[in-house]
């Protein structure tokens, strides 16, 4: 180590092959984690943006989150409507309506995304022959059971197969329907992918059969039942919303009622109602300055999910920036059928009017 106040002393060329060397062996505990992780790349600057108070926050999530307080986390600048540092009257009542915004849990939304979604990537340590303790991506299809469990048909041929009859450890990685960047939501559960015991196949695949009717490759031969245990979950919902989930919390919540049908009122809302879901944005929030466009992502029982578009014009700038960032708007009152998304729904309307 250098002195105090001294620059540490240039590496000797001779010296790189040797640190090249180390490097790649440090490397690959570091390339396994990602894999088990999957393709997430959940980061610790992701994480960050955790709330603290979340009921179901991980220790690691809070370590991470106390990190951020202490300058961690995302560079955001400071004229945004989500920046801390942006003073503007407005802007702070709008931080505070979104802090307090009702939203699911991390573990219901966690079921939620597993609930909507017929396939994803599982990562595996590789059983391959020269690569063995890499991790192994493959595309897979599944459905999930009433503990959220993933359920797999599994040819014999699959590389992923031979990977977990040498080690059941794996991840699944999923992401949102329509998902396109990251503004949306994504998800990685961990655990233990094992053969399904044969009293349970027939239970297996009538679940499985709800999801994939068309999956005739099921009853070839080669094809085995696979069930994985969720010890963990690491969820990103999109910017500023990530956090930890544990096994027990994610087999202890359920999907929500309303995400059935929830692309589908979005879809009408956003084709045919564009300019109602941006007056209700800024009713329901209180942010209106700068705001041009909102488009409704999602919707779940408790309230939806807009992504809006500001403008913004810093000070001794000459032209306007645009900003886009996902905003919390909550229901007057929980909902659990498409009637009362529509009720609510007509009730935000009907304020936005009258304010």
């Amino acid at each position: 180590q250098a002195a105090a106040g001294q620059s540490p002393p240039p590496i000797p060329p001779s010296s790189m092959p040797a640190m090249v060397s180390a490097l790649r062996v440090q490397r690959r505990p570091l390339a396994l984690a990602l894999g088990l992780v999957g393709a997430l790349s959940l980061s610790a600057s992701r994480l960050a943006f955790t709330t603290p108070g979340h009921r179901s926050l991980s220790s690691a999530s809070r370590r991470l989150v106390v990190r951020h307080a202490e300058g961690g986390g995302h560079g955001v600048p400071k004229g945004s409507a989500v920046s801390q540092e942006n003073m503007d009257p407005e802007i702070r009542a709008f931080r505070e309506h979104q802090k307090n915004a009702p939203r699911l849990s991390f573990a219901e939304e966690a079921r939620t995304l597993v609930d909507s979604t017929v396939s994803g990537v599982m990562s595996t340590i590789s059983s391959r022959p020269g690569l063995e303790g890499f991790p192994a991506g493959s595309v897979v299809f599944f459905a999930s059971d009433e503990q959220g469990r993933p359920i797999f048909s599994f040819s014999s041929m699959s590389g992923h197969t031979a990977d977990l009859k040498k080690n059941e450890k794996a991840s699944l990685t999923i992401m949102a329907p329509g998902f396109a960047g990251p503004a949306d939501a994504r998800l990685s559960l961990i655990g233990t992918c094992a053969p399904v015991p044969e009293a349970e196949r027939d239970a297996v695949k009538a679940v499985y059969k709800v999801k994939h009717p068309n999956s005739f490759w099921t009853d070839f031969g080669d094809f085995t039942w696979y069930r994985c245990e969720v010890m963990a979950a690491s969820l990103v919902g999109g910017f500023a919303r990530a956090g930890g989930v544990t096994g027990e919390e994610y087999s202890a919540s359920k999907a929500d009622p309303v995400a059935p049908f929830s692309m589908n009122v979005a879809e009408h809302m956003n084709d045919d109602h564009g300019s109602s879901v941006l007056a209700i944005v800024k009713s329901s929030t209180g942010l209106k300055t700068g705001l041009v466009g909102a488009k409704m992502l999602n919707l779940d029982r408790l309230g939806m999910n807009v992504l809006v578009e500001r403008e913004d014009k810093p000070e001794g700038t000459e032209e306007a920036t645009k900003q886009s960032f996902k905003v919390r708007v909550p229901w007057l009152s929980p909902a659990e059928s498409r009637k009362d998304i529509k009720e609510r729904i007509v009730e935000l309307s009907k304020a936005a009017r009258e304010a």
